[in-house]
């Protein structure tokens, strides 16, 4: 009777076997070949549908009654729909966020976005949250729900303008504070440059000036040094940033001025140029994940590109007439797939080690190796496109 018994669960058990394998297997393949490399999102949703569609076969399968599994289906039923309806407290509410937020995409790995207090550049975009690095390099977990429940303002990377503020003496002439600060934008080598009058103040003026940035990537370094600019730049015209309330709380000659003694002696550069300047970018060090984030999609989008160019080479290298010269073109296609499969091979290893978030003594190394990769992958990407060209030339001759 027991052997009987046991039987009858044979198909229930391959079931559980067949569903815990093919999640196994699932999550290797995502591991290796990052088919979604631009977010986890549709890795998460897959398998937990694949769990979802093995727990409604085992529940067929089993050897009880037609009675007892619709029983069983209508309480997973009615339990899916409880959790749903629970969905905007609950944990499912950061799904549906995450499955919203991958169809509307506002943003992506290496954007600068903000919510609410919270700053920084997204370094992973998951099915439940969103991991965003902050200007002092923590790493910030943002519920989905989150995302969709407040407003998000996205640096858009064609390019933002940056701005700060400054006071002066109502003894100063508006047209020189003006020229000033834009002499001191221009170092800084913002386009579209203005300056605006903010506020007519009790003591003082205040005046805003600002301009466009299109490499957002140093949008950190860049607004310090549009400050460090504007400093250096009314001092070397002699226009002292106190206002009057300062001046009036102090007792001191009329003639004096307050600006540092040496600075005559300083002469005022761009930023590029300064002393100072190390290896790495300030935002290299801050926002260390979200760049790698950022070039690793951009380097397996190149990929693709690669192989689609691989399929046109295919669909014109054929209508060559010559023999040789088809030989001679496949050879140089040989060539670059070869480059490519190194590429793709010291990819995997890069990123292998980038999901090693314990070990940040190589972040340096690790991000190098990354910018190195993405040199590499635009080299090849335009010699595919420089050998479409070519045959395509031949065929037409």
């Amino acid at each position: 009777m027991n052997i009987i018994v046991l039987e009858d669960y044979y198909f229930s058990i391959i079931v559980v076997a067949g569903t815990l394998i093919l999640l196994a297997l699932l999550s290797f393949v995502f591991r290796k070949t990052r088919i979604f490399s631009e977010q986890k999102t549709f890795e998460q949703f897959i398998l937990l549908l694949v769990s979802f569609i093995g727990l409604v076969v085992l529940v067929l399968s089993l050897p009880i009654s037609d009675n007892t599994k619709q029983t069983l289906l209508s309480f997973f039923g009615i339990l899916i729909g409880a959790t749903i309806a629970l969905s905007s407290t609950t944990f499912v509410a950061n799904g549906m966020s995450g499955i919203m937020l991958s169809r509307i995409k506002p943003f992506k790995a290496g954007d600068f976005i903000r919510v609410e207090d919270t700053f920084g550049r997204v370094s992973d975009i998951g099915i439940l949250h969103t991991q965003v690095q902050s200007i002092d390099r923590d790493l910030i977990t943002i519920p989905n729900l989150k995302l969709i429940s407040n407003p998000l303002v996205t640096i858009s990377s064609s390019g933002t303008v940056i701005s700060t503020t400054v006071s002066l003496g109502y003894n100063v002439s508006r047209e020189k504070v003006e020229k000033s600060l834009i002499k001191a934008a221009e170092k800084v080598e913002l386009e579209n440059i203005f300056v605006h009058l903010v506020e007519l103040g009790d003591f003082s003026v205040t005046y805003k000036v600002g301009g466009l940035l299109k490499d957002v990537s140093s949008l950190i370094t860049k607004r310090s040094d549009l400050k460090k600019m504007m400093f250096d730049s009314l001092h070397e015209d002699h226009i002292e940033i106190v206002s009057p309330t300062f001046m009036n709380q102090r007792i001191y000659p009329e003639d004096a001025v307050f600006i540092p003694v040496d600075h005559d002696k300083v002469t005022v550069k761009p930023p590029a140029t300064y002393e100072y300047v190390t290896e790495v970018t300030t935002e290299d060090v801050i926002f260390g994940k979200a760049i790698e984030a950022e070039i690793t999609k951009k380097i397996s989008k190149m990929i693709e590109d690669m192989e689609q160019k691989q399929n046109d080479f295919v669909d014109l290298v054929n209508r060559i007439a010559d023999e040789n010269l088809r030989a001679t073109e496949k050879k140089a296609l040989d060539s670059l797939l070869g480059q490519k499969e190194d590429l793709k091979q010291d990819l995997v290893s890069v990123t292998s080690a980038l999901e090693d978030e314990e070990n940040t003594s190589t972040d340096g190394v690790r991000l190098k190796s990354l910018q190195y990769l993405d040199s590499r992958a635009g080299d090849i990407n335009i010699g595919l496109k420089e050998l479409l060209d070519r045959v395509s030339n031949e065929i037409e001759q």
